[in-house]
């Protein structure tokens, strides 16, 4: 099915919207089934891989961390919703352990889920370890658009660019103090769900230009309380294209970097809006986006869409926009 448009694989895969079940029971267990697909992808040979396994009922968590160790990449199980109101379970695993939270797994397990219409389109609810989230799924001419909402956000302290912590992240990605741009903002922790330490810098050219240490890279994640790093600027490449552009250092993920971060650009929306860099309303509907670009480092350029709305209270919801590819299908 390589190379087939989206909406031609939807439809060879399954169909979407009417007719399709509204969850998924425990009475409707499968085998376990790998589903490949590519998430958030800018051009060709972009994007990140985003495996959903159906059937993840049947496995042990062993099992399910083994999986994904052999595929290489974080990796989506479906289960049966145990939530009410939720059509889906999800868990997610990098080769080495669970996460709590997997935006472009979300969106390819949905897009799979849709496809195969063992789900409805429109608005559902989906369960994950850190509680059920919003979700969104809608067919258009390009196949399917899906949008997950994050938690409310939350913020760690300013590091103090003088002083030690900001000393250890600098030497961690091979930085000397000039190379940051805090004019921006500060080198920051924020969350939506996991926290990524938020890292300003002054263009493209030095973003792509990182070389970090791991060691040292995980050492000061640790000792930060962060799940990552989020290096970005807002002087990306394509400034028509894109308003700014990011790369993502996991910690000991079983992968040095990641080619696209749901939770980490939803993070930055919520991190820009705090700083006075992005406006708190935009489109009519009151969300303001924010175009990131992701992967170019690591030749699979990729695109998400972060978008923030900022109601009563200053209360600030954060999702996340894109799409999935989907590619080839394996019976395990």
């Amino acid at each position: 099915m390589r190379g087939e448009p989206d909406l031609a694989v939807l439809r060879a895969l399954g169909r979407v919207g009417a007719g399709a079940r509204a969850s998924i029971t425990p009475g409707g267990s499968m085998s376990p089934t790998v589903v490949q697909t590519v998430v958030f992808a800018l051009a060709p040979g972009g994007g990140t891989p985003g495996p959903v396994v159906l059937g993840g009922e049947a496995l042990t968590n062993d099992a399910m961390r083994g999986e994904a160790e052999r595929l290489g990449a974080e990796t989506a199980f479906v289960l049966p919703a145990a939530h009410d109101g939720c059509a889906v379970r999800l868990r997610y695993f990098v080769p080495r352990h669970e996460m709590e939270m997997c935006v472009h797994g979300t969106v390819a397990a949905v897009t799979v889920l849709a496809a195969r219409g063992m789900i409805a389109g429109g608005a559902l609810r989906v369960e994950t370890p850190l509680g059920p989230v919003a979700a969104t799924c809608e067919p258009d001419d390009a196949g399917l658009a899906v949008t997950v909402e994050q938690f409310a956000p939350t913020f760690g302290p300013a590091l103090d660019p003088a002083g030690t912590d900001a000393a250890a992240v600098l030497d961690a990605l091979g930085l000397t103090p000039d190379a940051l741009d805090v004019a921006k903002g500060p080198l920051q922790a924020a969350s939506v769900s996991r926290a990524k330490l938020m890292v300003p810098l002054q263009d493209w050219g030095v973003l792509d230009a990182l070389r970090p240490d791991w060691e040292a890279l995980w050492a000061a994640c640790d000792r930060l309380d962060v799940t990552g790093f989020y290096p970005f600027t807002l002087r990306p490449r394509a400034p028509g294209r894109a308003d700014a552009e990011a790369r993502q250092f996991p910690r000991r993920a079983g992968y040095p970097e990641d080619p696209a971060t749901g939770v980490a650009a939803a993070a930055l929306g919520a991190y820009l809006v705090r700083h006075g860099r992005l406006p708190r309303a935009q489109g009519a509907d009151g969300w303001a986006a924010v175009r990131i670009e992701q992967g170019h480092a690591m030749a699979r350029p990729s695109a998400l869409t972060a978008e923030v709305r900022v109601g009563r209270a200053d209360r600030i919801r954060t999702r996340v926009r894109g799409r999935a590819t989907l590619e080839d299908v394996v019976q395990r």
